[in-house]
């Protein structure tokens, strides 16, 4: 099939709270780290250039983050001619979605189609964008999906099970999404913004999304423990990082220096 031309959402505008749960570690974007010499931000976003149909990337960041977000993306921006804006994110993820759909209609309003993407999902396959992109144009909107394996029950506020569910008719969700830009759109503009899931607020809407079935191989790192070495990388990021800030600020101090010398010459 010939695939239709997107544009990619990459979210990095989380705090990384459930990843820095512990409290005594130092406050590290998960998407900064790397796994096997790459950055996680780099892994979610990389294999999407595989499809020759890319034409535009967002990528929300943290607020006082967007010099390291431009790092973490390592050579993507150089190699590539497909044009990347960056867009401070909100405090939620859906309200940072809703300003990254608020930036591509003002820049690209005839985009048929997008994709949302978690900066921190490093193991996304081009296999799986693919198929999930081609569900979302017979349907409007694809979302991966697993199917769920151990039984599932809803319990009260103390924990005394209420009810036994069917888990045929119940699935975890994953991204990258894909949908209609004009109804996404619609969705959001329709939205309260609470939502950590953009098909939820997609169906809300009325609109029809299927799901695309896939394996726990795409998973997000949501804890420590999900990157190897991470203590070990987030001390020498640390050590970087505060380096780094004490040379830009020897720099700053210099040229106010040199320009306080000049006027008083």
């Amino acid at each position: 099939m010939t695939i239709p031309p997107f544009a990619l959402i990459l979210t990095a505008a989380g705090s990384s709270s459930r990843f820095l749960s512990g409290g005594e570690t130092p406050k590290v974007k998960k998407e900064f780290l790397s796994i096997d010499n790459h950055t996680v931000l780099y892994r979610a976003l990389e294999p999407f250039y595989e499809l020759g149909s890319l034409q535009l990337v967002i990528i929300t960041y943290e607020k006082d983050s967007l010099d390291e977000t431009v790092v973490a993306l390592e050579d993507l921006i150089d190699i590539n001619t497909i044009p990347m804006l960056f867009v401070e994110g909100g405090e939620s993820r859906s309200s940072s979605i809703k300003k990254a759909l608020d930036k591509l209609k003002e820049v690209a309003p005839n985009t048929q189609y997008v994709a949302t993407q978690d900066g921190a999902r490093p193991f996304t396959s081009p296999n799986l964008i693919i198929r999930t992109f081609a569900n979302a144009t017979v349907y409007g909107a694809s979302v991966p999906a697993i199917k769920i394996t151990d039984s599932i029950k809803r319990i009260n506020e103390i924990g005394l099970i209420t009810e036994n569910l069917n888990r045929e008719s119940i699935v975890r969700v994953q991204t990258p999404q894909f949908f209609t830009f004009k109804n996404l759109l619609i969705s959001y503009n329709e939205a309260d913004l609470t939502s950590s899931d953009d098909s939820t607020i997609y169906t809300a809407a009325g609109f029809n999304c299927s799901v695309t079935f896939t394996t726990e191989e795409n998973k997000k790192i949501t804890y420590l423990d999900d990157i190897p070495s991470a203590k070990e990388q987030i001390e020498e990021y640390v050590r970087s990082r505060d380096k780094g800030r004490e040379s830009a600020q020897a720099v700053r101090r210099f040229r106010e220096l040199t320009a306080l010398k000049g006027e008083t010459e």
